[in-house]
This record gives structure tokens, C-alpha cells and sequence, in this order.
């Protein structure tokens, strides 16, 4: 019998299954037998999203080794499931597999223990969170160190991704990883922030060159609306910290992509988004927007997936016409980019 944890079950019921799609799929995925998504409450997950898939396997601190993960019972069953075409628990339209087989020829394990941020942007949270002390504290603090401890001590190629649920750079928690970890040269990290902290946590870190991707999330192209959807964030500082990037990707080797989730408050904002990723040399994604229950009126923030918003229609707009400016230089998500050609 799977599990899934009480805090995943709104994602469960929220987004559709293929147990309901019941979509024919002759496209293939291996995620449970490469991907680890290890949550705040310390849960994995094998895929690449736990939104997408959140039947847990179990506990990162029950697991000796990170093979024991993807070796468990309910990782082979996932597997066996996916192999058999059926996907019952997967959302197949929101992580493309309907499109193209989703295949990791190297391991990925995803940190996301720690939901501490320096920001608390609306889409993400309803209020702050930072945790640097306390039993909650020293619990996940453990959990890193012996997060540390399995990878450095894994010998297959892996890539690290570290952290979808907060700011690794803002985190206490996540600290060990950040100024103590010794990555192998068979190892590489893809780092997920705010963008606001990177000189000054990075600058002289051990891991810096073992960095192959920066995915920065700022939802915005323009100071106004920036310090609007990103609580707490100053656009100064994070266009002095891309600056700051720029010259260090240009000696690592390190791609930069920069995210926007489109929403009702961005989306007039999408161009000056796009010409900020042109102007840097950066990547850039449009991504649609996920319901993860911080509002409770998360349709009226909806404006693509909710056709009765009554900022649909302008949003659909911005969207095409962005779309049309800018596809070719700028990602858009599979979901919206159906959208924009329909």
C-alpha cells in the first residue's frame, strides 16, 4: 500500500492522476529508479517533483545508503507501475511525459529539508519561515549532516539539486552543504534561489565550481513589480548579485536560468522579464502557475488556468504576444506553450 503523507495529499487531490486521466502513455519515465526528492518533513519521493508523485518511500534518515532508496519496495513498485504504461499516480500533464519520455541517465537527489527563505513570496508561503533554532532546528540540521555524509560517501555520478522548498543560501540548516560539503569530481549541483545571497555565500565556497546550474526564481522583470510578488526581496540587490553571477558563470562554465511564474499580479510584467534575460546572457522560463494551498482563493491568482478570472483574457494577451516575441530565446512551459499555439 502506498503512502501519502498528510502534507502532500492536497497536491494528491488537487492535480489530476492518471488513475482519472486514464490517458494512454507509450512514452517512458525512469525517475524511480534515479530521482530523490527529500522534503521538509524529511520524506522521499522518487521523482522529480513531489507534487507530481508524492507517494513517499520513506524517511532519508531510515536509509544507510542513497542506492537503499531507489532499491526500496515501494521505488521498484513505482517503477513496475510506470513500466507497465499505467502511471496511476502520476500528474502526466503537468510533467510532460505525455509529450517525450522522461529519462535521468545519472542520479538526482533534490534537498528541499528546509523551507527557511529570506523572502516570503505569496505563491510559496503565507507567512515567513526561518528556523535557526529549536528541536525543529537541530532535527533537520541532523538530517542534512547525514544527507552530507550519503552523498559524499555515493560513488555513481550524481547531480545535486538543492533546494526547492527554501533559499539554501538563506538556510541555516543547509549550511553543512553549503560551506562543508566536498562534492566528487563525479558530482555536480544545480542550486535553486532567490539570486540574493550569492556573493556572499558562495564567493568561497567549496562547492562553487562543482555548480553547473543556477536556477533563480524572481517572477518579474522590473523593480515595481519585483518588491511586490517577491515580499521582502530589493531589486537593487538582486540585479548587483546577477551581476555578481555573470562573471562568475563566465569562469565556471555555469548555466543561469532565470524563473517567472506567471500570475495575476506578473503577467502585464512578462516582456520586461524576457529583454532581463536577453540583456544578461541568461536563460529564462515562463512556468505556470501551481496551486501548493497558500491562498485560499488561489483561482482569483490563476489567471491562465481560471478562463472566468476576469484578467484572463489580457493575460492570455501578454502571454501570446510574449510568446511570439520571444519563443526560441525563452522557455515556456510545455502546459503554456500548448496555450500559445492552439
Amino acid at each position: 500500500m502506498f503512502v501519502i503523507p498528510i502534507a502532500n495529499q492536497h497536491s494528491y487531490n488537487s492535480i489530476p492522476r492518471n488513475a482519472d486521466l486514464k490517458l494512454t502513455i507509450n512514452n517512458h519515465c525512469n525517475a524511480p529508479s534515479r530521482q530523490l526528492v527529500i522534503d521538509w518533513k524529511g520524506d522521499c519521493f522518487v521523482c522529480g517533483c513531489e507534487a507530481w508523485l508524492p507517494v513517499s518511500v520513506g524517511q532519508i534518515s531510515d536509509f544507510d545508503s542513497l542506492a537503499s532508496v531507489w532499491n526500496s519496495s515501494t521505488a521498484v513498485a513505482l517503477q513496475a507501475d510506470i513500466n507497465s504504461g499505467a502511471y496511476t499516480h502520476c500528474a502526466v500533464d503537468r510533467c510532460g511525459v505525455v509529450h517525450a519520455s522522461k529519462i535521468d541517465k545519472t542520479h538526482v537527489v533534490s534537498i528541499n529539508v528546509d523551507e527557511s527563505c529570506n523572502l516570503r513570496c505569496p505563491s510559496c508561503r503565507p507567512s515567513a519561515i526561518m528556523i535557526n533554532s529549536g528541536d525543529e532546528y537541530d532535527r533537520k540540521l541532523a538530517q542534512v549532516q547525514h544527507i552530507r555524509r550519503l552523498l559524499e560517501e555515493f560513488t555513481e555520478p550524481c547531480h545535486i539539486v538543492m533546494s526547492g522548498n527554501g533559499d539554501p543560501l538563506a538556510s541555516a540548516i543547509m549550511r553543512p552543504l553549503i560551506r562543508e560539503f566536498r562534492p566528487g569530481a563525479n558530482q555536480t549541483i544545480r542550486l535553486f534561489t532567490n539570486g540574493l545571497l550569492l556573493k556572499k555565500q558562495l564567493d568561497d565556497s567549496p562547492i562553487l565550481n562543482n555548480i553547473t546550474q543556477y536556477f533563480i526564481s524572481i517572477d518579474a522583470g522590473s523593480a515595481d513589480v519585483y518588491e511586490q510578488v517577491r515580499l521582502g526581496g530589493q531589486w537593487s540587490q538582486l540585479i548587483a548579485n546577477l551581476t555578481w553571477l555573470q562573471n562568475t558563470a563566465k569562469r565556471t562554465g555555469a548555466e543561469v536560468l532565470l524563473k517567472f511564474v506567471l500570475q495575476k499580479d506578473n503577467y502585464q510584467d512578462m516582456q520586461n522579464f524576457c529583454q532581463l534575460c536577453v540583456d544578461m546572457g541568461f536563460s529564462g522560463v515562463i512556468n505556470r502557475l501551481e496551486d501548493w494551498g497558500t491562498w485560499a482563493d488561489y483561482n482569483q491568482h490563476d489567471v491562465i488556468g481560471n478562463i472566468n478570472h476576469a484578467d484572463h483574457q489580457a493575460a492570455m494577451y501578454f502571454l501570446a504576444s510574449t510568446y511570439s516575441e520571444y519563443a526560441g530565446r525563452i522557455q515556456f512551459n510545455s502546459s503554456l506553450e500548448k496555450l500559445c499555439r492552439q
